[in-house]
């Protein structure tokens, strides 16, 4: 430097450098009517124009401009390209200025917010574009919708997805905006944009004020991916993680915000059914079932399977603290959250202390809630059983037995859990949330009718249940003290056998015999524990008795090993 400098003082300097790479990372380039590989329905689809452009998460940004490439530096940039006359660019933040220069154009974009490295794109291409407008309710100021697409995308107009028709596949974005201005703060830059790539290895990339979406997306089958990246917008680029540490907040957040989005236009059992289906495309992948979502490496966050502890598990803090919390509580102290940290980062520790500091009392301590569902692995696993007792005067007592089973490698022994717990009978049902904090506790309520069943709402927990539901028999049914899950299992599964709690004072003890009568294996119970675990690896494929016996008598159950 030329002189001294004191801490605090702004240095100004120049960099020239130059892109190296013979192949592509963090810049891409592609010719015109390059084969780009099979479209949707299986056809052959080749690259309209030309086209560049940046892709730099998670740490890319390095590797084609000099930077300090780390999510929690933010800074405001200016971002300056020089392409052939005929060509446009898209990027962040507003354009200023094309400047003519013989027979090329400068492109001229600047942000005034902050912006992450991982945030900043340049885009160019032959593309065409065009724009629509979303006014803000009780607001005079209007947000341009802006998208860059080629030309033929621009003009089809099927809607068959045989062809990629822009108009058809974007016309939701205006609404979207809508729903999460609702749903967090109103929409925090000033403009929005939409640009198509191909080939783009990804679904989309959500750059500050202008995605980057799959040209694939255009023959309008993924309005979904479409309301994930603009919920970005909040959630990544507003408030940005501090670390990739806490990449959830960001991809967790932007998968919650697609139910969100369902929850708009089809209600409750649209978003509790989104729901559902992010904790089953997590529990899919059993090898996820040991390992955390905090602390993955950079390089495998986005990639098969993490991408599921990334996104799907990671939606379902946000869904949990929701369902926790209640909505008059939850999303008051989230848009606080947002407006606190606006521009800036977030990572697990603040977002603990601002809920602990703004809404506080949680049926869960929120440092137990992070910490279980954050650093920790899993998910609970519960064997239920219940009964219930005629309490003669119009009223019912029913008991639900919940004991967690779960086991593996940094897997909780207990899960703390806000549960929720239903009982049926027919049409007719009663809900109610306890607090679960033991591994084998007793839950017991009043109802105005005699259920038929009880279950784990799972869709408002991510857990397992063994059985899936419970079906009631009056207390002291000796038939219906044993219930043995799964009854079709296959070999090497754990079968769950419970005996209720009313029947282990009878010096219970269960066998089960293979189809011929031959004894296999003989489980003792006592008062300390309800439930038992059998292990079927050593069972060929048939049909097994598992028989109850107790100085009462005998009942039996069948499973079948497959």
């Amino acid at each position: 430097f030329p002189h001294f400098y004191n801490v605090g003082d702004t240095a100004r300097f120049i960099v020239n450098y130059e892109y190296q790479s013979e192949g592509n990372g963090g810049f891409y380039l592609y010719p015109k009517n390059l084969f780009a590989g099979k479209g949707p329905l299986d056809d052959s689809v080749f690259t309209e124009e030309k086209i560049a452009y940046t892709m730099s998460e998670p740490e890319d940004a390095r590797r084609w401009m000099p930077c300090n490439d780390y999510p929690r530096d933010k800074v405001r940039a200016s971002i300056a390209v020089k392409v052939p006359a005929a060509y446009t660019v898209a990027s962040n933040g507003l354009l200023d200025s094309i400047v003519a220069e013989g027979a090329d154009k400068i492109y001229y974009w600047s942000d005034s917010a902050p912006i992450a490295t991982y945030l900043m794109a340049a885009t160019a291409s032959v593309f065409v574009s065009y724009s629509e407008w979303y006014h803000p309710e009780n607001s005079q100021d209007s947000i341009e919708l802006v998208y860059y697409v080629w030309e033929s995308d621009l003009t089809n107009d099927k809607t068959d997805y045989t062809v990629y028709n822009a108009k058809n596949a974007f016309q939701g974005t205006s609404y979207m905006m809508d729903v999460f201005s609702q749903a967090f703060i109103p929409y925090p830059f000033k403009k929005y944009g939409q640009v198509a790539l191909q080939p783009f290895n990804f679904g989309g990339m959500e750059h500050q004020t202008i995605t980057s979406v799959s040209r694939t997306w255009l023959r309008g089958r993924s309005p979904s991916g479409i309301a994930h990246e603009l919920a970005h917008q909040w959630l990544g680029d507003l408030v940005t993680c501090s670390s990739w540490d806490d990449i959830w907040f960001n991809e967790g957040g932007a998968t919650w915000s697609e139910a969100i989005w369902a929850e708009a236009w089809g209600g409750e059992d649209a978003y509790l059914s989104d729901m559902y289906l992010n904790g089953y495309l997590y529990k899919y992948f059993p090898d996820l079932l040991n390992i955390p979502i905090y602390g993955i490496d950079s390089d495998s966050i986005f990639s098969n399977p993490y991408v599921y502890l990334v996104y799907q598990k990671s939606s379902w803090i946000y869904h949990q603290l929701r369902v926790m919390l209640g909505d008059e509580v939850f999303f008051p102290t989230f848009r606080n959250m947002l407006k606190e940290f606006s521009f800036s980062n977030i990572d697990a520790e603040k977002f603990e202390i601002y809920f602990t500091e703004n809404a506080p009392a949680p049926p869960v301590a929120y440092d137990i809630f992070f910490n279980q569902w954050l650093k920790k692995a899993g998910h609970p696993v519960y064997a239920l059983s219940s009964n219930a007792r005629n309490l003669q005067n119009g009223k019912y007592e029913v008991s639900v037995t919940a004991g967690q089973i779960q086991e593996g490698e940094n897997i909780p022994d207990v899960f703390v859990t806000y549960l929720p717990i239903v009982a049926y009978a027919g049409d007719v049902e009663f809900r109610t949330f306890v607090v679960n904090n033991e591994k084998v506790q007793t839950f017991t309520f009043e109802t105005d009718f005699l259920p038929d069943s009880v279950t784990i709402d799972i869709q408002r927990i991510l857990a397992d249940v063994f059985p899936n539901e419970v079906i009631l028999g009056i207390k002291d049914d000796f038939n219906n003290s044993m219930t043995v899950s799964p009854s079709l299992a296959r070999n090497g599964e754990k079968v769950i056998i419970h005996i209720n709690q009313n029947a282990l004072d009878l010096s219970t003890n269960v066998a089960i015999y293979d189809i011929m009568g031959k004894l296999i294996k003989t489980i003792g119970f006592t008062g300390d524990s309800e439930f038992a675990e059998f292990d079927t690896s050593n069972l060929t494929t048939g049909q097994y008795i598992v028989a109850f016996t107790t100085r009462t008598g005998t009942i039996t159950k069948k499973i079948i090993i497959q």
